[in-house]
């Protein structure tokens, strides 16, 4: 009876993950559009710049503990270059980010039709795989080098010294590097199994 349904279940399964990559590609397109036009405001999270006039500042204290001055600049009149680049509150998606799912969307609408169970290893898509991995990995890099080189300088220039873009967990945790990494070690192993897989059928 499971073996009967499990071809239908895994049809409703990669037609919803379809309709879910299709989706998040109109939506993204359609934001990132809108986005880009003049007139759509930027707001970024900010903080403090160490050893600036509202460092250290609490905003309320508690017995427990305090809450220090944080918030979100809102550029009412972004360049076009600003609207590109500078990233969103956290809230949000950027256009740069928007940029990354549909690409990523793209890849997944490649290698979905290959990873069905009838399908599977019929197929070298070890490449596409490796393709995701790197475009995770690249993008991630890109990321960390529009916040500290543009994001930062920028808010700092609006602020007067007094703000720096407010992101954490890059260097830390970076969770899109060691993601790309995984997904490049999958393409491995598909890669590995599809060779023998391949001498198998050649042995028969």
């Amino acid at each position: 009876m499971f073996k009967k349904y499990q071809p239908l279940k895994e049809q409703v399964m990669y037609t919803r993950i379809k309709l879910a990559a299709w989706t998040m590609i109109i939506l993204c397109t359609v934001f990132a559009s809108i986005t880009l036009l003049e007139g759509f405001e930027v707001t970024i999270p900010v903080q403090p710049v160490f050893n600036s006039t509202y460092f250290d500042k609490s905003f309320i204290n508690y017995p427990a503990g305090d809450i220090k001055i944080t918030g979100d600049f809102r550029i009412t009149n972004p360049s076009f270059t600003q609207r590109l680049l500078l990233p969103a509150t956290h809230w949000e998606f950027d256009v740069f980010n928007c940029i990354f799912l549909i690409i990523l969307s793209l890849f997944i609408l490649k290698v979905l039709p290959h990873t069905h169970s009838q399908s599977l290893l019929k197929t070298d898509i070890s490449n596409w795989i490796k393709y995701v991995g790197w475009t995770i990995m690249g993008f991630w890099l890109i990321d960390v080098f529009r916040i500290f080189f543009y994001a930062m300088p920028q808010v700092k220039e609006f602020t007067n010294e007094q703000f720096i873009f407010r992101r954490t967990g890059y260097l830390i945790f970076p969770l899109q590097f060691w993601l790309g990494i995984g997904i490049l070690w999958v393409s491995r192993l598909y890669k590995n199994a599809f060779r023998l897989k391949q001498e198998q059928e050649l042995t028969i």
